[in-house]
């Protein structure tokens, strides 16, 4: 029997991100799970284990910094990546935590095979 496929919990507030996200994913053979805000995705994370964390900059019920820390204590393990709405890199940002544009697929499953190729 082969292992049981990556879990990854998808955090946006916008219904049409998590729908593309989640179709996206899962047909690269992922397991997905979405929340519409942070307090869906705390009570998510209470409930089940997931491998990768993957969570909206700007999300309308917490600040992104808040809502990885909060995350991070019920999945320690998880791999948590950032997602923003640039599709060009800025001159002179810097982002505290691992990240990657949701409109840009490619660079966004590329993040994802990276790390657990690791």
């Amino acid at each position: 029997m082969g292992s049981d496929p990556i879990k990854i919990l998808i955090v946006d507030d916008d219904e049409g991100v998590l729908i593309e996200l989640e179709r996206l994913l899962e047909s690269e053979g992922y397991s997905t799970a979405t929340a519409w805000s942070g307090r869906e995705a705390l009570a998510l994370s209470d409930r089940s284990r997931f491998d990768l964390l993957l969570i909206d900059e700007y999300m309308g019920d917490f600040d992104s910094d808040t809502l990885l820390a909060a995350l991070q204590a019920s999945q320690p393990t998880a791999f948590r990546l950032l997602m923003h709405n640039d599709t060009r890199s800025k001159p002179g940002l810097k982002r505290k935590h691992a990240a990657v544009c949701k409109w840009e697929h490619a660079e966004l499953k590329a993040g994802i095979r990276r790390y657990f190729a690791a």
